[in-house]
């Protein structure tokens, strides 16, 4: 079973709808068959770091990115996931497929 870790920004300054977009996440693995458990525990070892940003000023990266350099991270930045520009409604897929690539 993979675990990741699913972080939230603050929401502050949101362009996608964060919680769906992980709810769809959730779904799309569900559907799939696939054995990964979703956790908000900060103490939790993970294998993936997910970082949830609803904007491009990506404020988790700050606190996340460097800290552990063999973490597996994942970053959503609004309607970008790492470096690449995707549309809201097909960021759920995107995910599921770099999750799937480990």
């Amino acid at each position: 079973m993979t675990t990741i870790g699913v972080r939230y920004c603050g929401g502050c300054n949101p362009q996608i709808d964060r919680l769906r977009v992980v709810g769809d996440l959730r779904e799309g693995l569900e559907k799939m068959g696939l054995e990964v458990d979703l956790t908000m525990d900060k103490e939790s070892p993970v294998d993936i770091l997910l970082l949830i940003n609803g904007c491009m000023h990506a404020c988790l990266e700050e606190e996340y990115l460097g800290s552990d350099p063999n973490q597996r991270l994942i970053s959503v930045r609004g309607e970008m996931v790492d470096d690449r520009y995707i549309k809201e409604h097909y960021i759920p897929g995107t995910l599921i497929k770099r999750i799937c690539s480990s």
